[in-house]
């Protein structure tokens, strides 16, 4: 797992996307940054900006407990015969998205005809199992479920126009699991 460069927690999915663009910092620290550049433009002297980070640290551990609750909730691709279900709540779907260049995926792969298939193409596709998926997780936990069963991924592309979009959709039952 990847760390924050700036504070050192260890990053989920989205602080790791999150860092891509930021300098290797999760999102907490990109918005304390932003907030910090933010008051210093409004003027703001320099021991309020103290009191201000204090506040963002604190909505940092709330994220962090958050992100770790929500990474707690079960998901499977079967009921099994072994979770006691006590409670169906509803069917949950969530997607993820990216756009695809054919030409540089083409060239890509004409790159590596060895293995037959573009490294980056199947990176890109974690990625989206990964974010599908964390997504589904949320979905569960904020109707109160601790599971979430028959699981499906779904992938397909979608074009409009001159735009193709590489489109992964996972579905589910959200589902309380009696422990």
């Amino acid at each position: 797992m990847a760390e924050c460069k700036e504070c050192g927690i260890e990053m989920g999915f989205m602080d790791r996307q999150n860092a891509r663009s930021y300098d290797g910092q999760c999102r907490a620290c990109t918005e304390k940054e932003r907030v910090k550049q933010k008051l210093i433009s409004q003027g703001v002297p320099e021991g309020n900006l103290q009191k201000q980070q204090q506040v963002t640290a604190e909505q940092k551990q709330a994220e962090t407990k958050l992100r770790e609750e929500i990474e707690t909730i079960l998901l499977t691709t079967e009921t099994a015969p072994n979770l006691n279900i006590t409670k169906r709540i509803s069917i949950i779907t969530s997607q993820a998205a990216f756009e695809i260049n054919n030409f540089k995926d083409a060239f890509v792969g004409l790159m590596n005809p060895v293995k037959g298939r573009s490294n980056e193409m199947e990176k890109q596709i974690d990625e989206l199992k990964d974010r599908a998926l964390y997504e589904l997780q949320r979905k569960a936990y904020e109707s109160s479920a601790n599971g979430v069963v028959a699981v499906d991924l779904d992938i397909s592309t979608v074009t409009v126009g001159s735009i193709s979009m590489l489109m992964l959709v996972a579905s589910g039952t959200a589902v309380i699991i009696e422990d």
